[in-house]
């Protein structure tokens, strides 16, 4: 604390004597992107720490338009909740990382469960629970493009699944590449994706076939999304397409933000189209809910 007393003026007194050339080049404001870069690298610093890869957020209520209970011994059509909470929890920690900089390899892991938490005929069931283990090459960029910071690019591989068997079985391998670009006040992203092939089941009941072998047509093959600041309140927009314009399909989803405190933002989110979850990936879904997320932009 002494220190920190005494640095202080000697830095601004230090301050006072740049020449009026520097006084009269404007610093350009930092970007979303490299505010967040600089703070998962001083997260990284710290041993005893891991950091966000996607959003983690607890909505404790929503309701799902048509939830599905293929294969589930607990719920049916008759008895499944339209009303049920959501949460996702999802880290990242890095293999290799290059020195003083977030350029390197990372792992990362996302759980999104929706749980029938109203559901008392049924005992409460999770009906869904979806894991996305990843790893991937991170390298930030540094040039403008319209305007826009180019922040960095990922590329790398993912497999979702459900971890289930039989009927309930669903799971997919994909290689992806994100763009990333952001300024003060706004982020665009672009992810595309090639799923890895698998073998056609020969049964239903086949365990080492294609769980899902229609599942790029709904999910999608492409994803774009946008943030943005207004006042206190941050959006983000997160749209998936399957590209395929005779038979077009995809989905929107809406998250709105208002921080609470320096840790935790209020959460509106709403979900429309394909691929809400796995169980859930060819038919369309529409879902809205509200609750609580950490800090994520």
């Amino acid at each position: 604390m002494l220190l920190a007393i005494i640095s202080t003026p000697i830095l601004a007194q230090e301050d006072s004597t740049t020449t009026p050339e520097a006084q009269q080049t404007p610093q350009k404001p930092e970007s979303i992107l490299s505010s967040r870069f600089k703070s998962d690298r001083n997260a990284i610093d710290n041993l005893f720490t891991i950091t966000q890869h996607r959003p983690n957020f607890v909505l404790p209520i929503t309701y799902v338009s048509d939830p599905s209970t293929v294969g589930n011994e607990d719920l049916t059509a008759q008895t499944v909740d339209n009303k049920e909470a959501k949460f996702q929890l999802s880290v990242k920690f890095p293999l290799y990382l290059e020195e003083k900089t977030v350029d390197g390899m990372y792992f990362g892991f996302t759980l999104t469960s929706f749980w029938q938490l109203y559901n008392s005929q049924a005992s409460k069931p999770f009906r869904e629970t979806n894991y996305q283990p990843e790893v991937f090459y991170q390298r930030e960029a540094d040039f403008s493009v319209l305007g826009y910071d180019f922040n960095t690019f990922q590329v790398g591989f993912n497999h979702m699944s459900n971890g289930q068997s039989g009927v309930r079985s669903r799971s997919w391998n994909r290689l992806f590449a994100s763009l990333l670009f952001s300024d003060v006040d706004n982020i665009y992203y672009l992810k595309a994706w090639y799923r890895i092939p698998e073998d056609e089941k020969l049964t239903p009941d086949d365990p080492s076939g294609d769980d899902n072998p229609e599942i790029s047509n709904y999910y999608g093959r492409a994803e774009m999304g946008y943030g943005t600041r207004l006042g206190n309140f941050q959006i983000l927009a997160l749209l998936r397409n399957n590209m395929n314009f005779n038979t077009n399909r995809g989905s929107i989803e809406l998250n709105l933000t208002y921080p609470i405190t320096d840790r935790y933002e209020l959460l509106l989110q709403y979900f429309n189209g394909y691929g809400d979850s796995l169980i859930d990936y060819n038919h369309s879904q529409e879902r809205i809910g509200v609750g609580f997320q950490l800090v994520f932009l």
